[in-house]
């Protein structure tokens, strides 16, 4: 009998560096670190595994490959690569490689902007599109700029490094997708081995975002509910349950009360709404299930929480 292969999962970037073996990050939501920094402890052996953050990667050189859904670095020289929440990856690599990455949460990203999409804003960060880009000789400095500046400010502690880290990221983002545009042609998007579940699941969690945008009217706090988006999606929801279970660990209704605990946490701190207002922005009819939600959730009442 074939021998089943474990897939690691990994919930935080804490959990993350302990399963890959480097120290443990300095902040919850955003780390930055050169490949040479890890060297000396990290796993040059990962298997199969996935993880809850985005990162991005400039690779100058090294030895071995990392793979990413469909697509591997490896006999790519200086390269940038990346990961989406709940791809599968795994790496072979020596010793000898050089670079600087970036691994940040959705709600590094959104706490500037509570309505920002990241995978409407950057599709090559879709599960089924992170193909590695080769970065010609003149386009390194300016990459590597970037990282250095993201790395420097990481390691400084200074007043605004998070703010400063946050603009670099997008920066790279920004880059990164106009490489993406200038070497991949549309035909190459259409991948014969998609997997239909996780693009199910993708499409998914972009509802769940565009759901909660301002402005809208529903019923009922619909956009709570699995089955308001099963509707939306032309599945069962006990079918769309399993399989955000299978490939992200959590349920589809553990997966919408994360999006509305984080928008929940991001208004409390960086808006004077009150907690009335908040609960109807997030379509909460009335303001103490709000509460009782926010309570259940963090231990604590959305007051204090502001406080």
């Amino acid at each position: 009998m074939k021998k089943k292969i474990e897939l690691i999962h990994f919930s935080t970037l804490k959990e993350y560096c302990e399963g890959i073996n480097i120290p443990s990050p300095r902040h919850h939501d955003y780390d930055v670190r050169s490949f040479q920094e890890n060297m000396k402890t990290v796993h040059h052996k990962m298997s199969l595994h996935k993880h809850e953050f985005y990162a991005l990667a400039l690779k100058l050189e090294g030895s071995g490959y990392t793979k990413t859904g469909n697509y591997s670095t490896k006999n790519l020289e200086a390269t940038l690569f990346f990961n989406s929440p709940y791809q599968i990856t795994y790496w072979d690599i020596l010793p000898d490689w050089e670079g600087y990455y970036i691994m940040f949460t959705e709600d590094f990203y959104i706490e500037k902007n509570p309505t920002a999409q990241i995978g409407q804003e950057f599709p090559f960060l879709l599960v089924d599109n992170t193909i590695p880009l080769d970065i010609a000789k003149e386009d390194i400095p300016t990459f590597l700029s970037i990282f250095k500046e993201a790395f420097n400010e990481y390691n400084s502690g200074a007043d605004f490094n998070k703010e400063i880290i946050y603009h670099h990221t997008k920066a790279l983002l920004y880059k990164a997708a106009r490489l993406f545009k200038k070497q991949i042609n549309e035909s190459e998007l259409q991948f014969t081995q998609r997997d239909g579940d996780i693009i199910l699941v993708s499409r998914f969690k972009n509802q769940i975002e565009t759901s909660f945008h301002p402005g809208q009217s529903f019923e009922n706090a619909e956009p709570h509910k699995v089955q308001f988006y099963a509707d939306r999606l032309s599945v069962h929801p006990n079918h769309l349950n399993a399989l955000c279970k299978r490939i992200t660990s959590h349920s589809a209704s553990e997966l919408i009360y994360k999006h509305i605990l984080s928008l929940a946490k991001s208004r409390l701190v960086n808006t004077d709404k009150s907690v009335k207002e908040i609960a109807f922005e997030l379509y909460y009819n009335y303001p103490n299930h709000f509460a009782k939600f926010f309570k259940k959730q963090t231990g604590m009442t959305p007051g204090t929480f502001r406080k």
